[in-house]
């Protein structure tokens, strides 16, 4: 049994049932772990032999609860190493993604826990996304976008600030901190962007802005 394989095959069907809010498609798993159909359909049938999912025909492959639990731990997992590489390394999303996908299946329980606390016990990994699951909802989606992709006028909360500690800090003494609304006032040409947060107008630059991450507010009709 390559226990590497299940854990990509499980992680890729926890990432597709939270997309699709529903069952995840073997089509979907094909594309997704770029492999033929009929290798997605014998690795399925390995899963439900070992209790971890649930296939019905042109439905498509759901987790059961012991496949759900397997699932997050994986997920969770490569959020920890990926918030590494990115908060403390300094990767760009995308390599810290592929290093991810790399170390997660080398890592032990007991480092991945130390690496959780050493970061501070983060909410969100880099790409916005919930470390810590609710596996009874989990087809809840809590994305959120980087600060800098954000249009002018549009507002939101800090769900997450994926920077140095020195930086962090700086920002936190500004207003800009987990919790409190941000607004976008400006974009400007040269690259800075002002924002609105505590009372207090504060101009950023891009590469500060593409690491917080915000909630954005549902605009009124």
């Amino acid at each position: 049994m390559n226990i590497d394989r299940f854990e990509e095959y499980l992680e890729t069907i926890l990432y597709l049932i939270r997309k699709n809010k529903g069952p995840a498609k073997t089509k979907q798993i094909s594309e997704e772990l770029n492999v033929s159909p009929p290798s997605v359909t014998e690795m399925i049938k390995k899963l439900y032999s070992s209790g971890l999912v649930e296939y019905t025909p042109y439905q498509g492959v759901e987790l059961t609860e012991k496949g759900t639990d397997q699932a997050i731990k994986i997920k969770r997992k490569h959020q920890v190493l990926e918030t590494f590489l990115v908060d403390v390394l300094d990767f760009d999303r995308r390599d810290a993604h592929k290093e991810a996908c790399e170390l997660e299946h080398a890592v032990s329980d007991a480092v991945l826990e130390r690496l959780y606390k050493f970061l501070g016990s983060p909410e969100y990994c880099p790409d916005g996304n919930p470390i810590n699951l609710d596996k009874n909802n989990i087809r809840r989606d809590e994305k959120f976008i980087p600060l800098d992709e954000m249009e002018e006028g549009s507002s939101g909360k800090v769900a997450r600030v994926a920077l140095p500690k020195e930086t962090k800090e700086r920002l936190i003494s500004l207003g800009i901190l987990t919790g409190e609304d941000i607004e976008v006032r400006r974009k400007q040409k040269q690259g800075c962007i002002s924002v609105m947060a505590v009372g207090s107008e504060i101009a950023l630059g891009r590469d500060i802005a593409k690491k917080i991450f915000v909630s954005p507010k549902s605009k009124s009709v």
